[in-house]
């Protein structure tokens, strides 16, 4: 904000990208391991919420402060980018550390109050009960392996967990939602879209009704169905678009609302379905020792897949190179089934499953039989779990 100078904005963008790496690693690890085991999806998936509010917001300010001549017009949008992060590092002074962290540190007493704070929980045997099943479930995986490294999400049982967990991350790109929050004004624009940003601010609005509907739709339905639902209709949505263009022309008055209304109701279903089902499971499928590491990895993972498709965007939908425009979608139709199809037959289900269970689920199937982990959280199963 202080320069105008090319060499500062890069080292300012920088530092944006790695806080921003950072953030969403931490932030979706963090919700994971505090929030209760029936709101565990609901909670993490808010994460879908947030960043679809703050593209909202940033359209509006973007918007109203383009018309202005003078620096304001960039000073303005990057101001209000302190709001958040100023509101969030007051909050976490309120804050436990996950109860999880203190279990790895081996601070039972400091476990047993976060687990009070964050839940509610006064009741002193159901505080020892919760951080017991922690700790054994601890004990167990440490009995595989003694060592936090990242190399260790590649060997053993883990690697199967890790794949899974790249997968998920993978798939929000897969999903075409990068491609429509990067270049939705613009595809309006060569579609021949009028008011293209009312458009966008309308559609983006519409999709957090989607992302609030989530919370709610994600204690009820199975992950594994509510993500390959989602992606067949957001694969049948991509090629409805795709065929509309490629029977009418790209300056078709029809083709622009069948664009606008389908582009809406696609950002609605991945609201709904994709976005929170496939940061849940992102977060929910790592081993607890190496949560951390394997989240951050497959966001990185998610942020080079989204980079590739960012950047070869143009050279499909600008006229004066490939000019496919709209058809473009045709390829986001075949990754959305693909998605789907996937999900369909490997997502395993973990909804109302504990973190404690779904590692001890996890290393019983690599294992082939049945082990004693399931007695660490077998509490979890007569209604007392939280």
């Amino acid at each position: 904000m202080s320069s105008a100078h090319l060499g500062t904005l890069y080292v300012g963008r920088l530092f944006l990208g790695i806080s921003n790496g950072l953030y969403l690693t931490y932030s979706a690890t963090y919700l994971g391991e505090v929030a209760p085991t029936y709101l565990r999806g609901s909670a993490v998936g808010l994460v879908t919420f947030q960043t679809s509010f703050g593209a909202l917001i940033g359209v509006l300010v973007d918007n109203y402060t383009a018309k202005y001549q003078s620096q304001t017009s960039y000073l303005i949008p990057l101001g209000v980018m302190f709001v958040v992060p100023v509101a969030l590092s007051v909050g976490l002074l309120f804050l436990p550390e996950s109860p999880r962290h203190y279990i790895r540190m081996g601070l039972d007493a400091k476990a047993e109050n976060a687990i009070r704070i964050l839940r509610g929980i006064n009741d002193a045997d159901r505080l020892i009960a919760e951080a017991a099943s922690i700790r054994e479930a601890w004990v167990i995986e440490n009995a595989h392996s003694q060592t936090v490294r990242l190399v260790d999400a590649f060997k053993g049982d883990n690697l199967k967990r890790t794949a899974l967990t790249l997968c998920c991350s993978v798939g929000q790109t897969a999903s075409g939602v990068i491609f429509f929050s990067a270049f939705s004004i613009y595809f309006y624009a060569q579609a021949g879209v009028k008011n293209e940003f009312v458009w966008v601010m309308m559609s983006l609005a519409i999709a957090l009704t989607g992302n609030m509907g989530a919370f709610f739709v994600m204690r009820f339905v199975e992950r594994r169905i509510l993500l390959s639902a989602c992606s067949i209709i957001n694969a049948a949505i991509m090629f409805i678009i795709a065929g509309v263009y490629t029977r009418l022309s790209t300056g078709s008055y029809l083709a622009a609302q069948i664009l606008v209304a389908m582009g809406t109701l696609f950002t609605w279903v991945y609201g709904i379905g994709q976005g929170p089902v496939l940061w849940a499971l992102t977060v929910e499928i790592p081993s607890q020792r190496l949560r951390s590491k394997t989240v951050g990895l497959a966001t990185g993972c998610n942020y080079l897949f989204a980079w590739v498709a960012t950047y070869s965007a143009p050279y499909f939908i600008n006229p004066e190179a490939l000019n496919w425009g709209p058809k473009y979608c045709y390829i986001w139709r075949v990754s959305n089934l693909l998605l789907g199809i996937w999900a369909f037959l490997v997502i395993p289900d973990v909804k109302g499953k504990s973190l404690e269970q779904i590692t001890s689920s996890m290393i019983r199937n690599s294992q082939g039989k049945d082990g004693e982990a399931v007695a660490a959280t077998e509490h979890c199963e007569n209604g007392h779990c939280e």
